[in-house]
């Protein structure tokens, strides 16, 4: 079986950096990390990945609900949600673009 390639978008490098090294010593290829939406998206069309792991608060004027919204409509891949965020409204606006997981921070290697 192929390693899945994981394009990891998240605005804090340190937060980002964990990710990888987790997705990375789990059978899995950290194939870019974006810091923004618009590296998210060159990301997406320069070196498309098998799925993606999205925060949903970036600092930019687009978020990751988003981005996930623009992943549905250009390239159908499977993504999660890592994110701060479980309020009521923020889990309602994420469940408007399905995304295949939400996992809530503060996460460790073994529940990522």
């Amino acid at each position: 079986m192929s390693e899945i390639k994981v394009l990891i978008v998240e605005d804090e490098p340190v937060i980002a950096e964990n990710i990888a090294m987790y997705l990375n010593n789990n059978d899995f290829v950290v194939s870019g990390i974006a810091y923004d939406s618009e590296e998210a998206k060159s990301q997406l069309i320069n070196n498309t990945p098998d799925a993606v792991l999205l925060d949903i608060n970036l600092d930019t004027d687009i978020d990751g609900v988003q981005i996930a919204d623009y992943i549905n409509r250009n390239f159908h891949l499977p993504f999660l949600f890592l994110t701060s965020y479980a309020d009521k409204e923020t889990l309602d606006k994420a469940k408007k673009v399905e995304p295949w997981g939400y996992v809530v921070k503060r996460f460790n290697e073994k529940t990522l």
